[in-house]
């Protein structure tokens, strides 16, 4: 549970939003029985097996596993944090959030770096603008065909070839020179004591947060003899390079409304296509595209399209790329250029037209490898060839869909007159069908009677809190075989002590990790028996306590046989005496 709002707020929160209303606008549900149920969002089938539970709030999948309240529905489904997925309950149910007071020291220095950022973006709009020495610098980005507006709109600017000039800006403003040296915007000297600007005589591009804050800058030289080209603010509190992808605050909106975005490399790449109409468009500079960025893009498109330049470094960033993006369940695309252009240079010498009709001509990404090879495929080595497979199996796992991750598979088949057979053996576990399964951390189905005993006990206290005192010296926390049958059962014992109970809903925020919360979803969702509880509760006691005897008599047996061996007589007599009285009882 986060620490940004009490659980009391949470509670409030969670039960304003009632799960088959919200779930409705997501998924057709219909009535049966009590519950509702419907194609699950989370894995493709033809046959319904998600139930929503409106007597619990919580909805579970029987095909994927997937369960849990309104707050993990929207997390899975959205692909938000549990921050987000709270605060868009809370505005849904229209309940005003609290501003955080517990913390405040920490959001004061948070927002003294904002800033920092704002006020070095103002030193360099200004310079920008400037007769001297904000000249060459328009010159500049006129010549690379930037019009005024693309330049207001993106609030680009220009650090003078200066060693001390945001330094005496930020004076007049009465900044700490530590806060601008803890927002990466000056360096310490190494020789005496003091500050220098870290970006001197570059374009500068700021970098913005969704929210639309400057966080960090990128810096482009002018001459183009001087080293780096590009100078990117380091890693502070308020700027994670991982986790921003450049452009994203300005194009989000279109990128939802056409469900698809192209994602380019650089900044100026970015820049043209926006300028030239093509406003679904996002950059990942400053770092390799990481996973961070694939999860935060795959909350706004479907489809991706990857348009990086056509050298031997822009295929390396292709193929590190799509692993990533399978990973989080979107579709990959492949826009070719021809060699020597890169998005900024085709846009401007052919217009955005013809990089429109590029971008619908994008290959797959099995097309795109195949036409990546030095030569044809039947023409490499059976080493290189062995390579290429495996490369592909490896990224046929990273697909969680199974329809999809199948397609892909015969894809490459076909593409490579390859059984899909041997395909799937390299991706390792293969299902009678030739359907890969892809290795689950926890296994959320019971794997042995105790297990599913285990769990009939555990929705029974669950239906009814006042059955756990039928448990007292009967069932202890080790009795139970798994870790999370131990977490939920310690969740419902503290519950039950309490004067009111907490809904099986909350505590689902509770659990520790998402196997225990999948389980628990899992359990709630079983149907009782037809028989009184406290009656079944009992039988269950019986056989779960005979389960156990029936186990240590297995493991008694294998100490008596161990003890025969070493010809030990008297321990082998002891260990008789134990076994038949554990029988007797």
């Amino acid at each position: 549970m986060s620490d940004f709002f009490s659980p009391e707020l949470i509670d409030q929160i969670r039960d304003a939003n009632d799960i088959v209303d919200l779930i409705s606008e997501y998924v057709p549900l219909k009535k049966r029985g009590k519950n509702y149920v419907g194609l699950c969002p989370f894995h493709t089938e033809k046959d319904p097996s998600f139930n929503v539970i409106p007597t619990k709030q919580i909805f579970y999948c029987f095909g994927c596993q997937e369960g849990g309240n309104v707050i993990h529905f929207l997390m899975k489904h959205e692909k938000l944090g549990f921050v987000e997925a709270v605060k868009l309950l809370a505005k849904r149910a229209n309940i005003p959030l609290p501003k955080k007071t517990v913390d405040r020291q920490k959001a004061q220095a948070l927002d003294k770096l904002y800033y920092a950022n704002e006020a070095a973006n103002e030193y360099f709009r200004k310079s920008f603008y400037r007769e001297e020495p904000g000249k060459k610098a328009r010159q500049y980005l006129n010549k690379r065909g930037f019009d005024s507006e693309i330049i207001k709109q993106f609030s680009l600017g220009y650090a003078p070839d200066d060693w001390e000039g945001l330094i005496r800006f930020a004076k007049t403003k009465d900044m700490e020179m530590e806060v601008l040296n803890q927002a990466g915007l000056v360096v310490p000297r190494a020789e005496s004591s003091g500050y220098y600007d870290r970006f001197r005589n570059r374009i500068m591009f700021p970098i913005f947060n969704l929210s639309g804050k400057v966080v960090g800058f990128g810096g482009r030289v002018l001459d183009e003899k001087d080293e780096p080209k590009y100078l990117n603010s380091p890693e502070t509190p308020i700027y994670q390079k991982g986790k921003i992808l450049y452009g994203l605050n300005f194009s989000k909106d279109e990128i939802r409304k056409k469900g698809n975005a192209v994602l380019v490399e650089g900044y100026v790449d970015l820049l043209s296509l926006y300028q030239a109409g093509i406003k679904n468009v996002v950059a990942s500079s400053g770092t390799a595209f990481t996973p961070d960025q694939a999860r935060l893009l795959s909350r706004y498109a479907e489809k991706i399209y990857l348009l990086f330049d056509a050298d031997t470094a822009g295929q390396s960033a292709t193929f590190r790329s799509v692993d990533l993006l399978f990973s989080e369940g979107v579709e990959v695309f492949v826009v070719s250029l021809p060699k020597g252009e890169d998005p900024d240079s085709f846009v401007k010498k052919f217009g955005a037209e013809e990089l429109a009709k590029k971008i619908e001509q994008a290959q797959t990404f099995i097309d795109f490898k195949r036409s990546s090879l030095p030569k044809d495929f039947e023409e490499l080595s059976l080493k290189e060839q062995e390579k290429v497979i495996f490369d592909l199996a490896e990224t046929a796992k990273k697909i969680t869909e199974d329809v999809r991750r199948n397609l892909f598979v015969k894809k490459i088949g076909q593409v490579f007159k390859i059984d899909e057979t041997s395909i799937f053996n390299m991706m390792g576990k293969r299902t009678a069908k030739g359907t890969f399964t892809p290795k689950k951390e926890t296994s959320t189905f019971p794997v042995t009677v105790q297990e599913k005993i285990e769990m009939g006990i555990l929705r029974i206290l669950m239906e009814d809190e006042k059955l756990m005192k039928l448990t007292e010296g009967k069932l202890e926390l080790d009795d139970f075989s798994t870790p999370e049958h131990k977490e939920i059962f310690q969740l419902l014992r503290l519950s039950s002590g309490k004067s009111v109970r907490i809904s099986l809903s909350a505590l689902l925020d509770k659990t520790k990790n998402e196997g225990t919360n999948q389980i628990l979803s899992r359990i709630a969702a079983m149907d009782l028996g037809t028989a009184e509880l406290s009656i079944q509760l009992a039988d269950h006691l019986r056989t779960l306590n005979n389960l156990k005897k029936d186990k240590k008599i297995k493991m008694l047996k294998e100490s008596i046989k161990r003890a025969e061996q070493q010809g030990d007589m008297e321990t082998v007599n002891r260990l008789l005496k134990e076994h038949q009285k554990l029988k007797k009882s």
